[in-house]
């Protein structure tokens, strides 16, 4: 496999990135590594000319460049040193793990040809764009760590030379997508990413480099309007933005007037007609809540149980338990119990063998209180999280949540967020549907007084301690709509949540108006009922917090 690294002025990353290097070589095969330096003036060269004489590597080159020629340029042309049929492209500030490239190995392997590209999962801030959770497909791919056919690769004519820095890699993906190709993100091809010192963080660079090349790609991939609305909110960050660092506001000006030299290099719009790319605002995807730092490593891995809950639809239930499949936390059991007669056993056993997995059926038609609290009384871990059958976990959501309540042991419960999704189902057989929008609608940090107004804790969000289902049982078997809510208010006499600010998961609801209202019917009557019931629990809760929460309903009406 042909890695290309291009440095600029790196020699603090050298030597962590070379030994990081050195051991994921003893569990892959052949890595061949070519370092492009874009004419540094630090210990860079040196420090890599160490590294050659060592000869630890079958190959091993150092291209030096006369003049700093762009990141896409200097990695075009290491990548046209190599010859293997994988080119993998690293930050120098990056950091692999032992066994990233065996991993890489194995998916590349499994992957069918119209995979073009695999994107390597950045830790420990995790891009926050959008993904399939069941498929991994992706929309672009973070030039800092990606794997390509080479052959697709010369065939693009690699990164776009006219792009000096940022953005070069949606462009690539973008080109890549209307060539018939699909980019493939791996949650489990991790690798450290010191790019930043802290999430928010600004670099002069990106800063700049970013806003004016989101302008470009606008006229190659991007409709007139998209055009000019790029145009009108680099007015609304250059005159009302405050800047984010001394001297911004001259440098992007100057970048500004620049541009308009590059436009004539972008516009061909024969790229805008392959519908491959997308702007909203500044960003080039639908993005996920990321507010949080993901830990290397934890060593807190108590066993979760995931309860699937499921009615006679197997080929929902088989991308929920995919998405339980790509799960980044491995100590996982699954306990599945099917609402009425067996049908989803036989899927069950012929494709999740690799699961840890137990079904149970309760014969006939109990709802979905009883078929809970039969899972409930089957679950062994320590943690539980539910996942009804028409909802999906991106591939972090266990590990985010264990890791929560790691850090908080006094806790016993942790929520993320999730998205809302409206589908209009295309087949039942084989599953096919439309995600019309991802819309985030409950977004709310925990309070116990809140909660007992209205429910914003999607059953998927939510990860609990066994002792509070020990303590305070399981579902009211009386209500079959807002179960879930009812056990979240009972739970909360025994503890407060801990609210994690990212996007981990989301639900399915139907897009059809006729379907909705109905639903919300039926929510309507059970939300009438649950309220009537919360009466009688008592939540511990200062006058001060009361008194608020009072002028804020008072408000609200």
């Amino acid at each position: 496999m042909d890695i290309v690294i291009v440095t600029y002025n790196s020699e603090k990353w050298i030597k962590r990135c070379l030994d990081s290097l050195l051991k994921a070589k003893a569990l892959s095969s052949d890595l061949k590594l070519f370092f492009v330096d874009n004419h540094s003036s630090d210990q860079t060269v040196e420090l890599l000319t160490a590294y050659e004489k060592k000869d630890d590597f079958s190959r091993f080159e150092i291209i030096q460049q006369e003049q700093n020629q762009g990141f896409g340029n200097a990695n075009n042309l290491g990548a046209s040193f190599g010859k293997d049929e994988i080119v993998c492209f690293l930050n120098v500030d990056t950091e692999v793990f032992e066994d990233t490239f065996k991993r890489l190995e194995e998916i590349i392997a499994e992957s069918s040809k119209e995979i073009g590209a695999w994107e390597f999962r950045q830790l420990p801030y995790e891009h926050p764009k959008i993904y399939d959770p069941v498929t991994g497909i992706t929309s672009w791919m973070s030039g800092a760590a990606f794997a390509v056919r080479r052959e697709i690769f010369e065939k693009l004519q690699g990164f776009d030379k006219n792009i000096f820095m940022y953005a070069e890699d949606v462009d690539f993906s973008w080109r890549l997508r209307a060539s018939d190709y699909k980019i493939k993100y791996c949650p489990t091809l991790k690798i450290m990413h010191y790019s930043y010192e802290s999430i928010g963080a600004v670099k002069p660079a990106q800063y700049v480099n970013s806003l004016i090349n989101n302008l470009l790609l606008r006229y190659r991939f991007g409709s007139f309007s998209d055009v000019m609305r790029g145009y009108f909110q680099f007015a609304i960050v250059f005159f009302l933005h405050r800047a984010p660092y001394p001297g911004a506001k001259k440098q992007l000006l100057q970048a500004f007037a620049a541009h308009f030299s590059c436009i004539s290099s972008f516009n061909n719009k024969s790229y805008a007609r392959a519908q491959v790319g997308q702007f909203l605002e500044w960003d080039y995807e639908i993005t996920r809540d990321n507010k949080i730092q993901t830990q290397k490593d934890c060593e807190f891995c108590p066993l979760v149980s995931i309860i699937v809950r499921t009615c006679q639809r197997a080929e929902v239930l088989r991308e929920a338990l995919i998405s339980i499949r790509n799960q980044t936390y491995s100590n996982i059991e699954v306990i599945v119990v099917e609402d009425g007669e067996a049908s989803a056993e036989k899927m069950i056993v012929e494709e999740f063998s690799d699961l840890n997995i137990r079904y149970y059926s309760t014969g006939k038609k109990a709802g979905r209180s009883e078929a809970g609290n039969l899972a409930l009384s089957k679950a062994a871990g320590e943690y539980i999280n539910f996942l009804d059958d028409d909802d999906i976990f991106f591939a972090d959501h266990v590990e985010t949540l264990v890791q929560a309540l790691a850090q908080n042991r006094k806790y016993l419960a942790a929520y993320a967020f999730g998205f809302e999704t409206p589908v209009v189902v295309e087949s039942t057989s084989p599953y096919k549907y439309h995600i019309k929008a991802y819309n985030k609608r409950y977004t709310t940090a925990f309070d116990e007084v809140e909660l007992c107004y209205h429910n914003f804790i999607p059953i998927q969000c939510i990860m609990f301690s066994r002792r509070l289902y020990e303590e305070f049982g399981g579902f009211d078997s009386s209500l079959d709509y807002l179960e879930d809510w009812d056990l979240w208010v009972r739970y909360a006499q025994r503890t407060k949540y801990i609210c994690v600010e990212k996007t981990t998961s989301l639900y399915r609801v139907p897009f059809e108006q006729k379907i909705q209202k109905e639903r919300q019917h039926q929510l309507d009557e059970a939300l009438k009922t649950v309220r009537k019931k919360h009466e009688s629990y008592e939540i511990p809760v200062s006058a001060a917090r009361l008194a608020v929460y009072g002028k804020k309903r008072i408000w609200e009406k």
